[in-house]
């Protein structure tokens, strides 16, 4: 091997090794916990503006059928506190002149057994 192939040689050879050692500092650079939570949070915020986006169309689309559905979870949800209402509204409307008295009356008890002890 001549003097000038071994120099073109080692000048490849450094290239080489420069453009690893460049590669091998990005690839740190992407692996640093920091960079990868920051990449992660970019993709999360990324996917819920387009789901928004997606969302926001649906609604101006089709207004009705998004009311429909809204009306319906929140009656869904309200549905106890609706079925209070109803109830004490059928307890008002069928009143007599007495007044209906709400307490249960007590059933006749038996003395308890204390725990632990047995008779």
């Amino acid at each position: 091997m001549s003097d000038a192939e071994r120099e073109t040689a080692e000048a490849r050879t450094r290239e080489a090794r420069e453009r690893l050692f460049a590669t091998l500092g990005k690839v740190q650079e992407r692996l640093r916990p920091s960079a990868l939570a920051q990449d992660a949070v970019d993709s999360v915020a990324e996917r819920v503006t387009g789901v928004a986006r997606r969302s926001a169309e649906a609604v101006r689309s089709r207004p009705l059928a998004v009311a429909a559905v809204a009306g319906t979870i929140g009656l869904v949800m309200a549905r106890r506190w609706i079925g209070d209402i109803v109830s004490n509204h059928r307890l008002k409307g069928h009143e007599t002149s007495k007044p209906a008295s709400r307490s249960k009356p007590k059933a006749a008890s038996r003395p308890r057994a204390k725990k632990g002890k047995t008779t």
